[in-house]
């Protein structure tokens, strides 16, 4: 059995010259996550890397409406939005994704993603204060807030739209 300290890696195998040959049509680094992923040939890679799947209606969601209305109302006025995010893989993501999707509106958007170890995880009240002395009028939380009702009530008392 391994200590705590010795680490397991688990290295994939090299893609075989023949199926390297024929993934020439995809860049090197895709062509190694193809085979690592059990897919050997064109077609089956082509699916893969071209699938689609039915997507779910985003105003079956509580509040979409009000969300998307106060968005684009926040665009329009040049209002200072702020997307929160968590020190987390998904969280990170999900902050510059959505950045980059308002960033494409031309949004007037800042990212916050809390210090962890000054601030922890989630939303804060101090960096609420922050970010309202700082102009913000939305914070769009990504990854957090679902349980933050006392942070909730704090952004509604200091000016700030809260969409979680």
């Amino acid at each position: 059995m391994p200590s705590p300290q010795q680490k397991n890696w688990w290295v994939y195998p090299v893609i075989p010259a023949e199926i390297d040959t024929q993934f020439q049509v995809f860049p090197r680094y895709i062509r190694q996550i193809l085979f690592n992923r059990g897919i050997t040939d064109v077609d089956s890679a082509s699916n893969y890397l071209n699938a689609t799947f039915p997507i779910h209606d985003p105003f079956l969601l509580l509040d979409m409406d009000r969300t998307v209305e106060r968005l684009l109302q926040a665009i329009d006025q040049r209002e200072g939005i702020v997307v929160y995010g968590d020190y987390d893989v998904d969280g990170v993501s999900a902050t510059a994704l959505m950045v980059k999707v308002l960033q494409k509106l031309d949004a007037k958007v800042y990212r916050f993603i809390p210090n962890r170890f000054d601030e922890g995880y989630g939303l804060n009240i101090e960096s609420i204060s922050m970010l309202a002395d700082s102009g913000a009028k939305v914070i769009l939380t990504v990854d957090c807030g679902i349980r933050s009702p006392r942070e909730a009530e704090h952004a509604r008392s200091q000016g700030i739209d809260l969409i979680i």
